[in-house]
């Protein structure tokens, strides 16, 4: 006969190597379950056995992560069973050492202390082990006031707290701080001027001219205010580790150091300051990791970098070529991890298919060259305008596919989400936000590392019709119709999709921005650009008329304000706000 209660269904994210279901439910008492742990150094790092009784558990692990692995499957458990929980057997180990995500909080929005603490537990309850929060100039240096003062950013006491928390939660907290190119925030003072390769500006490849330079000087006073800079950041973090940065020194030889290119080369020149950055950083006692663009395209040097640096494979598109770039480092016998991305960022609804294949290419290819780990990216271009839970369906997918590449599967991203985001399985969450970044698919003509309503957003008048040209009215309205669709679903449920700070309110805000684009579209092109309006919707997606954008767009913007409130600091707000209004002067 059955067990009467006995559990139908469970669900764990990761997903575990192994996992046998034995006969009977261990009933949790009211003083909670009993747990024995044990440590056997004999086993695997991070490795664990779980086994659940009808009378107690107990927790075979390789190290203190391990039994806190073990900890979290159970918690799992729990949340979908309550306090009958089913009995079984699991051994369990992760693929890759190193299971990381890396959040931008340099592109305008940098989280509230609240919002990064809700990031750490959820990260931990999917078995990350690693983080890094990507930073130009939003780090509190006491004697550079100019160069962060309108950022809101992190103090010496917002880390030390993050810090904690993450120890608290086995995840290792590295220090990120990009040392190289991409220091324009810096660079755009008088003050430090005299650091920059290109002084006076530049014509950058994507921006066009830019009136101050990005890349510092590969010289003596760089390595110098760097040092400085770094003596106050880097005692902050107990990880040996240290993300140094080095992507897209986009000057490099055009100013300062022309000369020097002439003479050695570009890469050779780079890679010659990328090494006294990583003397620099043995001396503060860290490991360099630094991301391997430049050194890609000269792969005959890379048999310079020592060899205790590891260089950072990153790529963001479905079809990125992984397999040949970790093939080439595998060769060198460097050490390397892959950077896959959560596709969250230039778009308001994320890019889900895009995001799926990218991190599987990443997983597959960076475990079959031994890659030491996968570090999940969301980035913040353009000024971090996306809602903050477009990144959840890739966080969740990248926990699996790092966790157990094998067994992670496309079709268990939704309840993934659902178990590490929301209150509840059958929430909806993880289907929504996926559904949402699918509302572009039908599109013939897509465009890398960005959806295209975030461009026709963006455009001036003179871009909007180069943004349009491969743009049909029916494939418009389509796009149209799906965010409709959405939006009466959000409108509908949302008190299950609201269940921290205002998902609801972001998903909703992200959704008519995208919106509004698509109207702006088919106004330009001519006719109704109403869609099908849902009837029930609390607030659907407002009809158009091409005289009522700029009276729109003020409170489309405040609606965006009011989201980012949710869990950013204030800095950064007014210029992301002022990107978006810079399109009403242009209308």
């Amino acid at each position: 006969m059955p067990v009467k209660n006995q559990p139908k269904d469970f669900f764990l994210w990761p997903p575990p190597k192994f996992v046998e279901r034995t006969r009977g439910v261990q009933r949790i008492p009211k003083t909670g379950p009993k747990i024995c742990s044990v440590i056997n150094k004999g086993m695997d790092p991070e490795a664990y056995e779980l086994e659940i009784t009808t009378r107690f558990s107990s927790i075979v692990a390789g190290n203190a992560r391990g039994i806190e692995h073990a900890q979290r499957t159970f918690d799992q458990l729990r949340k979908q069973c309550g306090d009958v929980v089913p009995c079984l057997r699991v051994v369990d180990a992760p693929d890759f050492a190193v299971r990381g995500f890396m959040l931008d909080i340099s592109r305008g929005k940098v989280p509230t202390n609240e919002a990064l603490r809700v990031l750490v537990r959820q990260l931990a309850s999917l078995k990350f082990n690693h983080l890094q929060l990507y930073t130009e100039h939003t780090f509190a240096f006491r004697k550079h006031k100019k160069a962060w003062r309108d950022a809101d950013p992190l103090t010496a006491k917002d880390i030390s707290a993050l810090q904690s928390l993450c120890a608290e939660n086995h995840i290792e907290l590295s220090a990120n701080f990009n040392s190289f190119g991409h220091f324009e925030r810096w660079l755009k003072h008088p003050e430090y001027q005299h650091l920059a390769e290109c002084p006076r500006g530049f014509t950058h490849p994507i921006k066009g001219k830019m009136p101050h330079g990005t890349t510092l000087r590969p010289n003596d006073a760089s390595l110098k205010f760097l040092n400085k800079l770094w003596a106050e950041y880097l005692p902050l973090f107990k990880s040996k580790r240290f993300n140094v940065g080095g992507d897209e020194p986009w000057e490099l030889g055009q100013g300062w150091s022309k000369p020097l290119v002439k003479k050695l080369g570009k890469h050779r020149v780079y890679l010659n300051f990328v090494k006294k950055l990583h003397r620099l950083a043995a001396k503060h006692g860290k490991q360099m990791l630094f991301w391997g663009d430049i050194l890609l395209e000269s792969p005959e040097l890379a048999a310079e970098v020592p060899a205790d640096a590891t260089a950072l494979l990153w790529g963001y598109e479905a079809n990125h070529p992984f397999a040949e770039q970790c093939a080439r480092l595998a060769a060198a016998k460097k050490k390397f991890w892959v950077c896959p991305g959560t596709s969250a960022w230039n778009t308001f609804t994320g890019r889900s298919d895009n995001m799926l294949a990218n991190l599987e290419s990443a997983a597959k290819h960076g475990l079959a060259h031994d890659a030491e780990g996968l570090l999940l990216t969301s980035w913040g271009d353009g000024g971090n305008h996306q809602p903050w839970p477009v990144m959840y369906p890739g966080i969740a997918y990248a926990a699996g596919l790092a966790w157990n590449q094998k067994g992670a599967r496309r079709k268990d991203v939704a309840r993934a989400v659902n178990l590490a985001f929301s209150q509840t399985m059958n929430s909806g969450y993880g289907e929504i936000l996926l559904e949402l970044g699918r509302v572009e698919n039908t599109l013939k003509h897509l465009k890398p590392n960005r959806s295209r309503h975030y461009n026709i957003f963006f455009a001036t008048r003179a871009e909007l019709k180069k943004e349009l040209a491969d743009l049909s009215r029916p494939e418009l309205l389509a796009v149209l119709n799906a965010l409709a669709k959405v939006r009466k679903k959000l409108s509908e449920r949302g008190e299950k999709y609201l269940w921290e700070y205002g998902s609801l309110n972001e998903l909703e805000t992200g959704t008519d921005m995208a919106a509004w684009a698509i109207q702006r579209a088919l106004a330009d092109k001519g006719g109704d650009a109403s869609p099908k309006r849902p009837r029930t919707a609390r607030r659907a997606v407002p009809t158009l008329k091409p005289q009522e954008f700029r009276g729109i767009l003020p409170d489309l913007i405040e609606q965006f304000m009011n989201a980012w409130a949710n869990r950013a600091r204030e800095g950064g707000l007014r210029e992301s706000a002022l990107r978006m209004a810079k399109i009403g002067r242009d209308l």
